[in-house]
């Protein structure tokens, strides 16, 4: 009958007209919009920090770098999970007081990192999704920014770490748990070894377990105890005058001179032991006991 056509055929214009608002929201303020294999990137711009101009790169609803367009000193500020109270601040501004440093990053995001680069420093990104590394370099400017030299190694880190000679970094920055597919390759004993292999005496292991669905401290903990190192779990409060997020990082090192570091010395805890977990390798992990139900 007419009545069930009209209603079918309102609901249907309706249906069209709420895509059409969807997209236009999603595409508000977007500089740039892509998808492949690994996902869709978007990087937005808005004036989200009063005087100045405001860039986010978002892999689907996850932020993975942000940088304020203002002064100099706002242009190279860390923001979001990087900043300079958080674990990976301290593990950068603490491990080697008074010399060049040799830095190694799993997860490349926006270059915010190359914002702790000095002079004579060399940090090293490697990051497995190639868009990732035209919009570091062109949408964001902290590694052309930066003091330090940089390159980046494209292709899965694990396998790209296998295949080199020793790097000698003096922090390993583990930066790829923050989405909802955990890549567990990075977080088993084989993987620790292997980071092992790449560090300097003394060097330090900085994990970032900041996420929404999964408590990735005790597997770190079990880990750090497996390869008989140290952990210490860092938690940072959100700023949000600066742009800086909430952040939970484990650092894992035997560097007792930076463990007594008194910005580091006031946080003593180990990440929680989770009762019954078994330590992951690459042959067994389950994220079903740590997942946040």
């Amino acid at each position: 009958g007419w009545s069930q056509r009209l209603l079918w055929s309102v609901a249907a214009v309706m249906m069209a007209v709420l895509v059409v608002m969807v997209h236009r929201a999603y595409q508000h303020n977007t500089v740039l919009s892509m998808r492949n294999f690994y996902g869709s990137l978007r990087v937005k711009q808005d004036h989200g920090y009063p005087g100045a101009t405001r860039r986010v790169l978002a892999n689907g609803t996850i932020e993975h770098g942000t940088q304020i367009f203002g002064s100099d000193v706002l242009r190279k500020m860390p923001t979001t999970y990087y900043a300079e109270d958080s674990g990976v601040g301290l593990a950068m501004r603490f491990c080697c007081l008074g010399r060049t440093r040799t830095i190694g990053v799993i997860g490349l995001g926006a270059g915010t990192l190359a914002a702790y680069g000095h002079p004579g420093d060399h940090i090293r990104f490697y990051e497995i999704n190639p868009a990732v590394r035209p919009i570091a370099a062109n949408l964001f400017t902290y590694i052309r920014d930066s003091g330090a030299q940089t390159d980046v190694v494209e292709g899965d880190a694990r396998a790209s770490l296998t295949n080199e000679t020793p790097q000698r970094f003096d922090v390993l920055v583990v930066d790829a748990f923050s989405g909802d597919a955990i890549p567990l390759h990075l977080l088993t004993t084989e993987a620790v070894a292997l980071y092992r292999r790449h560090l300097a005496p003394g060097g330090i292991l900085a994990f970032h377990i900041s996420n929404q669905h999964v408590n990735l401290g005790p597997p770190v903990a079990l880990l750090a105890k497996a390869a008989g190192m140290t952990a210490r779990i860092v938690s940072s409060p959100s700023n949000d005058a600066r742009g800086e997020f909430s952040a939970t990082w484990v650092l894992v090192t035997n560097n007792q001179a930076f463990l007594n570091q008194p910005e580091v010395a006031v946080h003593p805890s180990a990440p929680r032991e989770l009762p019954g977990l078994r330590l992951w390798t690459d042959d067994f992990s389950s994220v079903v006991p740590v997942l946040r139900w």
